[in-house]
């Protein structure tokens, strides 16, 4: 191998060494929901990790509504239970990130999470690609959900179908896809009863 051919593969073991290692920006791939005054937690907000590891992109084609799936109590902390969600999640699952693409706690607040080019994670099985997820912290098979929580919950659905184009026959919940109490009784009931959707069609149509 010559001197000049030497050089090019060291030059390029160093570009693909420095790809590998950079980290994604906490501000990176932030939804800009710029039709709306919704404000949303960003992950720089909230102390959120910068990944190291990247999955191949997608391209959002549905939503899809969960929830938390434990029990979450007046006084628990949203930010120290995001933290730990990611720290459980890449220690314990293995996954890149939070499996969702945003959440949202017992007072409306709404958080980002996983970027959403990324596909999101899930404990069942079916196929995440192409899904926004929402999360909803709490567990609904127990818990109610609030007022306030339910128009959050709308008015981010309605803002992200907005922005990839998902019209609402795409807008479902995560029992829809698969074997699986989520997103709860008390939240999938306005799935079910369309109300859900009738209220993210009016805000689609204000917008």
């Amino acid at each position: 191998m010559s001197l000049q051919q030497m050089l090019t593969v060291s030059l390029l073991a160093i570009l693909v060494w420095s790809c590998a290692q950079k980290t994604i920006d906490p501000r990176e791939d932030s939804v800009e929901l710029t039709k709306s005054e919704l404000e949303i937690i960003t992950r720089a907000d909230w102390g959120w990790v910068p990944l190291t590891d990247s999955i191949p992109v997608h391209e959002i084609k549905y939503i899809t509504i969960h929830h938390g799936g434990e029990d979450f109590p007046e006084d628990k902390d949203p930010i120290k239970y995001l933290r730990g969600l990611q720290s459980w999640s890449q220690s314990d699952k293995h996954w890149i990130d939070n499996p969702y693409h945003y959440m949202i706690d017992l007072k409306g607040k709404i958080y980002e999470a996983r970027p959403i080019k990324y596909p999101g994670d899930t404990n069942t099985d079916y196929d995440v690609r192409g899904h926004a997820l929402i999360c909803v912290m709490g567990n609904y098979e127990h818990q109610i959900l609030s007022d306030t929580q339910f128009e959050q919950l709308a008015r981010l659905t309605a803002l992200l179908a907005e922005k990839y184009n998902v019209s609402t026959e795409l807008i479902k919940g995560h029992k829809d896809y698969t074997e699986t109490l989520c997103p709860g009784k008390d939240l999938y009931r306005y799935l079910e009863n369309g109300s859900f959707l009738s209220r993210v069609a009016e805000i689609q149509k204000a917008l």
